[in-house]
């Protein structure tokens, strides 16, 4: 049985706490899945003799890193998306591979996606699972989040794949499911919490997107929404049509965002939305920029997500330099628009740091559990040790944003438990979970060789549906009724 209590000795800490700062040679207790205290001292525990001492010399310690959009049910379908467009993926990848996703296949993807996350310093994780073909899917993802350890969000997806057989008779059986399982699946949990990821906007009647917003309202589910992803595009908005129907709700996550408006982050910040960014794949798929500016303008809590692994590594640091530099540039670049050139440098690499983990806490709603290295909160933590240089880096938390790699985290304690050390994850049968993977992945291969992949022609045809689809969701929001109340009050 692991040891309950631990000491952390030495190197530098990182703690994101604005009343500690960085604490150079220090140490940190915890006991049992908290974190009991931190010190400058490094012998200031020393009098704990029955703890397990973690030697963190020559090294950074961080809170646990927190990925705030990860779709781990495509945890299996590395690199296949790495040329396509976002129209080109949504129709001939993620709706066609969602519609062959088995429940067996369910829990291998989920399972492996997440001891994923945890090897690259991913404690937790917002888990959006918008492949819900049946509750037995639903189920085994859950259990997956259970069996790896992780933390997080389960946000059971609402979106509609050609399954078959069908695992649900109507939208009413899939919402029913969804508090059934937020009832049952969740019940003394402490590391995990239900929540839903909604249909994407405009692709479902008015009246039911209506509806799911008030399931998660009514029973406490943390919701999130592919909102804006579209740059240019009428699919994926709706934020007038739902704030005008007092739909538009506090710390709900609109993840992407790129395409959205002055009004459309009016509406957010009014809210209390928050925000989460995939650098990666917003970058290729073509949704547009970072939306980081506008959150800092209008106040509106900022982070970010790995999204999945069929476009680039599933790890946040990838993701925070990604995300830094194109920040950077974007305001070096108004600079050089006015003749001269930058004199600071902005955002800085701590900003960049706190996205992926205060920032991560907030925008999930665990800022009071998560996030930074302080006494009471949950024991998240890593410790990386970087393996290039032959020297310990001058500038730690420069060296943590901007050149560490998954295997540079040499461990990680997710709720108190060591899940890796020395560079190596421990406490998981890593040969069951290869096992699992590829013959989820032996199952999948040969019926994804059968679909029909539709040229950019035949795509742009299909999108453009959608768009039409869309608006016509969109105008039921409205009626002659609502025209007439509004013009009385």
């Amino acid at each position: 049985m692991e040891n309950n209590k631990k000491i952390i000795r030495g190197g530098t800490f990182i703690t994101m706490d604005e009343s500690s700062g960085d604490i150079v040679n220090g140490a940190l207790l915890i006991e049992g899945n908290r974190i009991s205290a931190v010190s400058a001292d490094i012998h200031a525990f020393d009098a704990h003799t029955d703890a397990d001492i973690i030697d963190a010399q020559g090294a950074v310690v961080t809170p646990g890193m927190v990925d705030a959009h990860r779709h781990n049910w495509m945890a299996l379908f590395r690199g296949v998306s790495v040329d396509e467009s976002l129209p080109a993926f949504l129709i001939n990848t993620f709706h066609t591979f969602g519609a062959l996703m088995t429940a067996d296949n369910m829990y291998a993807a989920v399972l492996n996606g997440n001891v994923s996350a945890l090897n690259a310093g991913t404690t937790t994780v917002y888990e959006v699972n918008d492949c819900v073909n049946s509750p037995e899917h639903a189920a085994n993802a859950v259990q997956a989040m259970k069996d790896s350890g992780i933390r997080g969000v389960y946000g059971y997806g609402m979106q509609v794949y050609d399954f078959k057989p069908a695992g649900f008779a109507s939208m009413d059986a899939r919402r029913a499911c969804a508090r059934e399982i937020s009832d049952t699946l969740f019940s003394g949990q402490d590391r995990l919490a239900p929540g839903m990821l909604l249909s994407d906007p405009g692709t479902v009647p008015f009246a039911e997107f209506a509806a799911q917003i008030r399931l998660a309202d009514g029973i406490g589910l943390k919701s999130a929404t592919h909102t804006g992803a579209a740059k240019t595009s009428v699919l994926l908005r709706g934020l007038r049509e739902l704030d005008d129907h007092g739909l538009l709700l506090p710390g709900h996550i609109h993840a992407h965002s790129n395409g959205l408006t002055g009004e459309d982050w009016k509406l957010i910040a009014k809210s209390g939305g928050h925000v989460a960014s995939t650098p990666s794949s917003e970058l290729q798929m073509g949704m547009g920029f970072l939306p980081y500016q506008p959150c800092v303008e209008f106040g509106i809590p900022f982070a970010l997500g790995t999204d999945f692994v069929g476009v680039t590594t599933d790890d946040l640091f990838t993701q925070m330099n990604m995300a830094l530099q194109i920040e950077r540039a974007l305001a070096n670049d108004k600079v050089h628009q006015r003749d001269t050139m930058p004199f600071e440098i902005t955002p800085t690499v701590r900003e960049a740091l706190r996205w992926a983990t205060l920032g991560g806490a907030e925008v999930l709603g665990l800022q009071d559990e998560i996030g930074s290295l302080t006494s009471g909160k949950k024991a998240d933590i890593i410790i990386i040790r970087h393996k290039d240089g032959f020297a310990p880096a001058m500038h730690p938390v420069g060296s943590v944003v901007q050149m560490t790699h998954a295997n540079d985290v040499d461990t990680v304690i997710a709720d108190g438990v060591i899940r890796k050390r020395h560079g190596q994850l421990t406490s998981f049968d890593t040969k069951k979970i290869v096992h699992l993977s590829q013959v989820a992945l032996a199952e999948l291969e040969p019926k994804i060789k059968k679909l029909n992949i539709l040229d950019a022609e035949a795509v742009e045809k299909f999108f453009r549906i959608g768009e039409r689809m869309a608006s016509f969701h969109f105008s039921q929001a409205y009626s002659e009724e609502f025209f007439a109340q509004a013009m009385k009050s």
